[in-house]
């Protein structure tokens, strides 16, 4: 979906930058991928490789890419799942008569107001290349995504930490996207097919085992007895 972000920023979500409610930060998220069908990456001649602090498996096909914010664009509403601004997927073949055809996506964005997936999208093809920044590409059938439970279709700020979970499946090629393409939109039309899902998972806040809360308890009662003994000594 800047360089080399570690992993480690997949357990955090910046303060969103919208118009009212700022959400709180995630709790940790587990994953964060793309699922792509490398088999069919490679039926249309392409390769694929990782972007800035994305990572990607060719064996499984699964592009690995960090969250970065979840915001709001009113007090309660719809949820916008953003991901590590430089990183992402670029993609890649050579065509008799064509030459190299590069298509490079980053900065993937989720809108659950209208199903779809934003990104920018650099395209070099026909000996010339262009840059469609913020732009549609995947528009998903099948969501379903929740923060603590909470629909991301009606989802509201919070005092506390949650947990996001997130799954896409079923997508189709946005209609601005083949329109601004024009011709050349057949070195992407095969693109939905590949992309399985994208998915996201948060683990839910760790609940102290009992003997953690004894031992707190026991310092606690240290620390007190410490103090009074320091008084009366005075």
């Amino acid at each position: 979906m800047t360089n080399l972000k570690p992993l480690a920023m997949l357990s955090l979500a910046a303060l969103a930058g919208t118009a009212s409610a700022a959400l709180q930060p995630l709790n940790p998220v587990t994953s964060s991928t793309v699922s792509f069908d490398a088999a069919a990456i490679q039926a249309n001649s392409f390769s694929a490789s990782a972007l800035g602090g994305a990572t990607y498996n060719s064996g499984t096909g699964i592009l690995t890419d960090a969250i970065s914010s979840v915001s709001l664009t009113g007090a309660t509403g719809p949820a916008t799942v953003a991901y590590d601004a430089a990183s992402g997927i670029a993609l890649s073949t050579t065509i008799m008569f064509v030459g190299t055809v590069n298509v490079n996506l980053t900065n993937f964005s989720y809108n659950f107001a209208d199903n779809t997936l934003y990104g920018d999208v650099f395209v070099t093809a026909l000996g010339g290349s262009k840059t469609y920044a913020a732009q549609s590409i995947l528009v998903a059938a099948k969501e379903s995504g929740t923060l603590n439970g909470t629909d991301l279709n009606n989802l509201d700020s919070s005092a506390s930490a949650r947990s996001l979970n997130m799954s896409l499946s079923s997508f189709t090629l946005s209609s601005d996207l083949q329109t601004k393409l024009g011709s050349t939109v057949s070195f992407v039309s095969w693109l939905p097919a590949a992309v399985k899902s994208v998915n996201v998972s948060s683990a839910a806040p760790a609940v102290p085992e009992p003997g953690t809360y004894a031992l707190m308890g026991l310092g606690l009662l240290g620390i007190a007895a410490v103090s009074r003994r320091r008084q009366v000594e005075r």
